[in-house]
């Protein structure tokens, strides 16, 4: 049978209200859905939404999160719901939920994975030998790489594994999470689902490096001290300085979102790690680890560059599914993305549409994104457009 998708997105305000009102849009093209994944925002409660979703779509397994804006083929708001429904015969599905993200990272994946090693003998039994893993979670504590790393060791050597980090409307103190038996803060949780053809990966930033490469000469967890020996959120001030900003460590944020750190590998610019908050020694907090004597910059991007990096990102996808239909797409794009975009956010939208035109796509702006997946040995990302495409077939 063909797989199916479709989306659907309320701004209401009442939690239950919009959950329901947003899966009875999606609902209306897939009446039976097997798998949901629904994206709230941050004055949502996980609880009530996890407990609307159920009852407006019986039978339907969920995973959802909260966010800093919600996506689909309509375009982003915030502090909405937005939904991605998917049935076929040619699924199956299985959702997991745990706690305790941060102090114990390495349970928390395993409580994940528990199931996964039956899934896969009844789905291979069943003709559908290949996997993603859609993880979401809240990395607040600096444990989301670990996570996707664990997740990775506790499924398969080469596991897919894509997703993002949870949002709270860009306060950055308690997002939540929910699926499995879990609708929690501090939490994360897992849709395994096996598929008869492989799910299309794409992932890309298009930003650039604004400073000279400098070293990290004192880190800690998801912390930098120091940059060329200097106090971390000194750099960012001269830097801002130059561009007419005067930062203090309570109004930083924003800016520090939008300019988050490059970290390079040998003399290439390799991946982003985004700074979200400021400590009493002038540090910076993160969402990932960077290492001592690691190398990195500061970046920016302009709206063009992005948007092209987005459709990259959406070709890569569709490349990844031998070029035919999608089902479904889903988005995880990073809420740096969506604050130096702006009010022309939906350029992004817009270029995955034209990659995959008429297809419903549902997604959020991320605290961090997740995207593992053959030829990719990194997982954990910051400041990208992930695109996933749900082949049809």
């Amino acid at each position: 049978m063909t797989t199916l998708g479709s989306s659907g997105a309320s701004t209401l305000k009442d939690t239950q209200a919009a959950v329901t009102a947003a899966i009875a849009q999606a609902k209306a093209k897939v009446p039976s859905p097997s798998l949901g994944v629904l994206f709230v925002g941050g004055a949502h409660s996980v609880d009530l939404a996890f407990r609307a979703a159920k009852a407006a779509a019986p039978g339907c397994q969920f995973v959802g999160t909260q966010t800093a804006g919600e996506i689909t083929e309509r375009g982003l708001t915030r502090g909405g719901v937005a939904v991605l429904l998917l049935s076929g015969d040619g699924l199956m599905v299985e959702t997991a939920g745990a706690v305790g993200v941060k102090a114990n990272p390495a349970n928390a994946a395993k409580v994940l994975c528990a199931n996964f090693g039956a899934l896969s003998e009844r789905a291979a039994t069943a003709g559908m030998t290949l996997a993603t893993s859609v993880v979401l979670l809240d990395t607040l504590g600096g444990t989301g790489e670990q996570v996707v790393k664990d997740v990775l060791a506790n499924t398969r050597r080469f596991q897919q594994i894509v997703g993002g980090a949870a949002g709270d409307d860009g306060k950055f103190q308690t997002p939540g999470v929910f699926g499995g038996a879990v609708a929690a803060t501090d939490a994360a949780v897992a849709a395994h689902v096996f598929h008869k053809a492989a799910w299309g990966v794409g992932v890309d930033h298009g930003l650039r490096p604004m400073t000279q490469p400098m070293t990290v000469t004192k880190a800690g967890k998801a912390t930098i001290f120091e940059l060329d020996g200097r106090p971390a959120f000194d750099v960012y001030k001269e830097f801002a300085k130059q561009r007419n900003v005067n930062l203090t460590p309570s109004t930083a944020g924003n800016f520090l979102i939008s300019h988050e750190l490059g970290v390079y590998f040998l003399d290439e610019l390799h991946h982003a790690r985004a700074p979200v908050g400021v400590g009493p020694q002038g540090e910076l907090k993160l969402v990932a680890d960077v290492p001592e004597r690691a190398k990195v910059c500061i970046l920016d991007g302009d709206n063009d560059a992005m948007i092209a990096a987005c459709t990259r990102a959406a070709k890569q996808a569709k490349d990844a599914i031998g070029g035919g239909k999608a089902a479904a797409v889903l988005l995880f794009d990073c809420v740096c993305r969506g604050m130096i975009l702006g009010d022309s956010f939906d350029r992004e939208v817009a270029a995955v549409k034209e990659v995959f035109p008429g297809t419903p796509i549902g997604g959020f702006l991320t605290y961090g994104e997740i995207a593992r997946f053959r030829g990719r040995l990194d997982g954990w990302h910051n400041t990208t457009a992930v695109v996933v495409a749900v082949p049809e077939a």
